[in-house]
């Protein structure tokens, strides 16, 4: 039996060897792949985009928050920003040196987008693989097209839709045909009266302008304005506005801004208080 006990023995080491080898056996890399940038999305306080032929967009960061400060200027939209900073985690398998340019149409990019000092132009689409090249760095890399589409929006894209900036809140509202007022204690009147409006009518029309979002927010086209309006905020500040446009949208100018926001008809009624029974 002894040399059946060797055997045995000699094959648990040699099975062990084997199991220990394949263990310290250097895993496979996974692929590589390389990214556009070191900046973070925290660092940056000036984004600009340069198209050909077009005026340049510059959004710039501001205690408050982000603003579009050209073409015209106006509060920005934070998902707009946020699509635009995620170029810098921006990663690409293939990375190649920024020479012959016309190959990737670099020579003549699509745009230029300016992240603080780092710029990333954008050239032609990949027909098999749909991604874009992208030169940035002395390189050229390949990334996927929303990064392009984040750019290539119009100026007007990136304006904030919210009618109201986050500090601002409702506290009144005057046209020709209704006032709402809001006492110290917080209880709402309406002139002329309303009977039919509950206290929970009045704060949900309240709700409605602190959350108004536009359809569209851009500069103000000139339209001659139909009626004129003013809401109160909190703390003592007034906006005036003018009613630019009822049908098929509501178009209101906030006249501070220069401004005009597009809503929904529905909705419009609503923040004019002539359908604030419809809220229930």
């Amino acid at each position: 039996m002894k040399p059946r006990i060797l055997l045995n023995l000699a094959l648990a080491a040699l099975v062990a060897a084997l199991a220990l080898l394949v263990w310290l056996k250097p895993k496979p890399a996974g692929p590589v792949e390389f990214r556009l940038s070191t900046l973070s999305a925290t660092e940056i306080g000036r984004i600009a985009i340069e198209k050909p032929g077009q005026a340049a967009i510059v959004l710039e960061k501001s205690p408050p928050g982000w603003r579009v400060a050209q073409p015209f200027r106006a509060r920005a939209d934070g998902e707009a920003i946020r699509r635009l900073l995620e170029t810098l985690a921006a990663t690409s398998a293939q990375r190649f040196p920024a020479a012959d340019l016309g190959r990737f149409q670099l020579d003549r990019p699509l745009l230029q987008l300016s992240l603080d000092r780092q710029q990333f132009s954008f050239g032609a689409q990949n027909p098999l693989t749909g991604g874009v090249y992208v030169a940035t760095g002395g390189n050229v890399f390949m990334v996927a097209p929303r990064h392009l589409a984040s750019a290539l929006r119009l100026p007007a894209d990136f304006a904030s839709h919210a009618f109201l900036a986050e500090d601002e809140e409702p506290a009144g509202f005057e046209s020709a045909d209704l006032k709402l007022s809001q006492a110290q204690g917080g209880k709402w009147s309406a002139s002329p009266a309303h009977p039919e409006w509950t206290q929970d009518d009045l704060n949900r029309w309240a709700d409605e302008w602190r959350h108004a979002s536009s359809l569209l927010t851009q500069p103000y086209d000139g339209t001659p304005p139909q009626a004129a309006f003013a809401l109160h905020l909190r703390g003592g500040k007034t906006l005036s506005g003018k009613i630019l446009q009822r049908e098929p949208e509501l178009v209101l100018l906030r006249e501070d801004e220069n401004l005009q926001y597009h809503f929904p008809a529905g909705v419009g009624k609503r923040l004019l208080g002539l359908g604030i029974e419809k809220i229930r």
